[in-house]
């Protein structure tokens, strides 16, 4: 917010340097009648609370003082104009007064501001005593005076801990904050891999595409060719030949030259998820992994769609698909040869008991 006060204050001092390089007179007329254009008796509009308007007025007052003093709003000195220095004892009595808490904030000034508020309004009175102008600079200096205006410091603001805004710094700040985030937003506008990624695709399916588009072209060269004197005036083009030609050497720099069997490739990979992990299963379950022929692109396709319509999770039907290793059957035969025998012995048993009990009766 403080930022935005400082420009409106500098925005009244060139309007009012304008006015004045124009052909107006140094007069406080003239300085109101800029303050009415920009509007600035909102200058307290819309403050939620009283902290805010304390803030806007010592921003404010801050500009002014500097102003009068020949520097800037971070404390340098720089060659002020008579008119904007005076525009700053203008803007130091118009904000005193209308700030909407009556007088409570007070103009704090330093040994040194108050030296330079006081050298140049004795210049002022010594150099031209006559001038409208000076006498105005003359009365409102002296009236704030009466008033109590200026509170002695030993800074021009509080830098302690209940400061409200480091105002010399206030711009470095804000300067240095917005140099961060220009700097941001250049390097996410920096092209990364993702975006050249996307670029060369793109480059690749120009090049796809000039491929007909030479053949068409190599056509019509053939057909001028075969009218007869009509060399000079139709002469054979070579346009989308030295494109593709273009093309061909980028992808030469970028190392993703084409081999001449590129094209009969199948465009879809043989090691796809679906295949990885099913090797990945046979070599966890047999030791070993099975590598089938690789099929046909047309085949591979209608394969991976079949698969992919009914693939379920892993269970007995999807994992004994194949026989076992034979140490693995003959183990598992053994023990179910065992439990076999078992199952029979105890069937035979309760077989003879029966019988016994049978012919006891």
């Amino acid at each position: 917010m403080e930022l935005n006060i400082f420009d409106d204050c500098w925005e009244l001092t060139h309007r009012f340097q304008r006015l004045v390089n124009d052909g107006e007179n140094i007069e406080f007329e003239v300085f109101c009648r800029c303050w009415r254009k920009m509007q600035l008796q909102h200058l307290f509009s819309a403050q939620s609370n009283h902290t805010e308007l304390i803030s806007t007025t010592l921003a404010a007052l801050h500009v002014a003082k500097r102003l009068s003093c020949s520097r800037r709003t971070n404390g340098d000195i720089f060659a002020a104009s008579r008119c904007q220095r005076i525009a700053g004892f203008y803007l130091l009595y118009v904000i005193y007064n209308k700030q909407p808490t009556h007088n409570f904030v007070k103009i704090e000034v330093s040994p040194r501001t108050w030296q330079e508020l006081t050298t140049y309004a004795m210049e002022l009175r010594n150099d031209s005593p006559d001038r409208k102008d000076t006498q105005q600079v003359a009365y409102m200096f002296w009236r704030l005076v009466q008033e109590q205006a200026f509170r002695f410091t030993a800074l021009d603001y509080c830098q302690g801990l209940d400061n409200l805004v480091d105002y010399d710094r206030l711009e470095t700040v804000a300067g240095a904050k917005r140099q961060r985030q220009s700097a941001l937003i250049q390097k996410q506008q920096r092209p990364n891999n993702v975006s050249l990624t996307y670029e060369l695709e793109g480059l690749q399916s120009l090049d796809r595409a000039c491929q007909p588009l030479c053949e068409l072209e190599s056509a019509y060269n053939a057909q001028k060719l075969q009218l007869a004197g009509q060399v000079q005036a139709l002469p054979p083009t070579h346009i989308f030949g030295h494109l593709r030609e273009v093309f061909t050497d980028i992808q030469k720099l970028l190392g993703n030259e084409k081999n001449p069997g590129d094209e009969e490739r199948p465009t879809t990979s043989a090691s796809n998820q679906l295949e990885v992990r099913q090797r990945v299963r046979n070599k966890a379950m047999y030791g070993m992994e099975e590598r089938q022929p690789q099929p046909q692109a047309e085949e591979l396709e209608v394969e991976l769609e079949v698969s992919e319509s009914y693939q379920r999770r892993m269970s007995s039907a999807t994992v004994f698909q194949k026989p076992l290793p034979k140490d693995v059957q003959r183990e598992y035969e053994m023990y179910d040869y065992s439990d076999d025998e078992e199952d029979e012995e105890e069937e035979s048993e309760i077989t003879e008991e029966e019988v016994q009990e049978l012919l006891g009766t």
